[in-house]
């Protein structure tokens, strides 16, 4: 068995392509834990620091604040100097932050580690997608895309009832020095586990890239497909990791009542829902593709049915709705697969800033609603609205946000068919 790989081996297969998706998938699963963990501690959190739903959010939304400021630069910085190299460095800010979070004493000081962890954990996605882009087969993308998600899905399911089940012998700072302690394992596997080949992309890759268009950052935004895809990313992906990672727990609580444990078993269910829908994906996507069924027409309907599970979910009084909210995590593994179809529209030496451009709209949509509907929370109780009926008002205009971008996704002017082969 070879030691090391080289151009020629391509596209990955056998040991070395377990291997590399081994390494992106721990780091992936490391981000999804840190991303998500706040639904479960925020009681905890709320009660020893003593601040309100909007310093929630804010807290919360801090994580994306830093991962979206890396991705044009964490682009930039894939293209010109390899994914190995990027990502094992950031890790290395991610465990500084954890460290400062579980260390700190006040506001400040945790959204100071929840800023450093969002920089830090925001190459291990795009990282992947970049590499895959580059060393495994066009076909495979969305395989790999749903793949990845997967091993993050079990970050976030790690993040509820076992976190729930550890936080009273360890309190919520033990368990970001538990997570600090696993970034250095991951940082280690992404530094010696991932090929060095592809250190400098754009120079390795100059010969067989000859004759392709290169995309700046104008031409990528600007494109017909970029741009039918930007209202999804921002609202519909972007709003539901911040459901996902934060609201999903305080509307179990505030608004159906129940238990602190049972809102953890059921976000374990909700986690675990979409990881069941993720490798789902990675096994049907290569056999429907293959008889000629596209993938963003899977993406389209699995959007539709997000919409309705919403709309009777917010609009029910029952406690059984809880259930609906199962359905829209299932159709909500749609996401990953339209996302994985934009960087597939751009010649491989731009993967990285195809990939981060896009990633950070989704990031930009997941802070600002992460935020958005904890102030929408606060000012309309602060105007006398009961706080059921509060989160209940904010979460439809969420819903009727995702209607009008999604509209848009289903009759913006179809891109050019050349550029959409395969996907």
């Amino acid at each position: 068995m070879k030691s090391n790989i080289t151009q020629s081996d391509l596209p990955l297969k056998g040991f070395w392509a377990f291997r590399v998706f081994a390494c992106f998938a721990f780091a992936y699963f490391l981000s999804y834990a840190f991303r998500s963990v706040n639904a479960v501690i925020a009681p905890e959190l709320m009660a020893d620091l003593k601040i309100t739903n909007a310093q929630l959010g804010l807290l919360s939304a801090a994580y994306f604040v830093g991962f979206s400021t890396m991705q044009i630069p964490l682009g930039f910085a894939m293209d010109k100097f390899g994914t190995r190299r990027v990502e094992s460095i950031l890790l290395l800010v991610a465990l500084i932050g954890s460290a400062i979070f579980a260390y700190a004493d006040n506001l400040w000081g945790i959204t100071l580690g929840r800023f450093l962890i969002g920089i830090g954990v925001s190459a291990c996605l795009m990282a992947a997608f970049t590499a895959y882009r580059r060393w495994f087969a066009i076909e495979q993308q969305g395989q790999l895309a749903s793949g990845m998600l997967v091993f993050g899905t079990i970050g976030a399911l790690i993040t509820t009832i076992p976190v729930q089940l550890a936080l009273p012998f360890m309190g919520w700072r033990g368990v970001f020095w538990v997570m600090a302690g696993l970034v250095a394992i991951g940082f280690l596997g992404i530094r010696f586990g991932l090929p060095n080949f592809d250190d400098h992309p754009k120079k390795n890759n100059a010969a067989s890239t000859s004759q392709e268009k290169s995309f700046g950052i104008r031409d990528i935004i600007g494109h017909p497909f970029f741009l039918r895809m930007l209202p999804l990313g921002i609202v519909n992906h972007g709003g539901f990791l911040a459901l996902q990672t934060l609201w999903i727990g305080p509307w179990m609580t505030q608004v159906l009542g129940f238990t602190s444990t049972v809102n953890a078993e059921i976000l374990f269910i909700f986690n675990a829902a979409l990881l069941l829908g993720y490798a789902f994906n990675a096994w049907f996507m290569p056999k429907a593709n293959a008889k000629g069924f596209k993938t963003l027409n899977y993406v389209k309907w699995m959007l539709a049915l997000g919409l309705v599970a919403q709309f009777f979910a917010i609009t029910s009084n029952t406690s059984y709705s809880w259930m609906l909210w199962i359905i829209f995590a299932i159709s909500a593994t749609g996401h990953i697969l339209g996302q994985s179809t934009v960087i597939t529209v751009f010649p491989s030496r731009n993967a990285g800033i195809a990939s981060t451009s896009y990633n950070l709209l989704i990031f930009v949509g997941a802070f600002i609603f992460q935020w958005g509907i904890g102030w929408g929370i606060d000012l309309s109780i602060a105007m006398g609205i009961e706080k059921v009926d509060a989160f209940k008002q904010v979460f439809f205009i969420f819903f009727v946000l995702q209607i009008c971008s999604y509209l848009w996704f289903l009759f913006y002017p179809k891109p050019l068919k050349h550029h959409l082969a395969g996907v």
